[in-house]
């Protein structure tokens, strides 16, 4: 039983660390400002 809690738990965290990320980077790319060229001004 304790393996399979181990399991349990690593998964878990795994998985919460992969959220993290994928907020983390999702923020980062909206922050980044476009590049403004001579045709968006058009």
């Amino acid at each position: 039983m304790p393996a399979t809690a181990e399991l349990i738990g690593a998964t878990v965290a795994l998985f919460g660390v992969g959220i993290l990320t994928l907020c983390s980077v999702r923020s980062i790319t909206r922050r980044r400002p476009r590049p403004v060229t001579a045709d968006a001004e058009r």
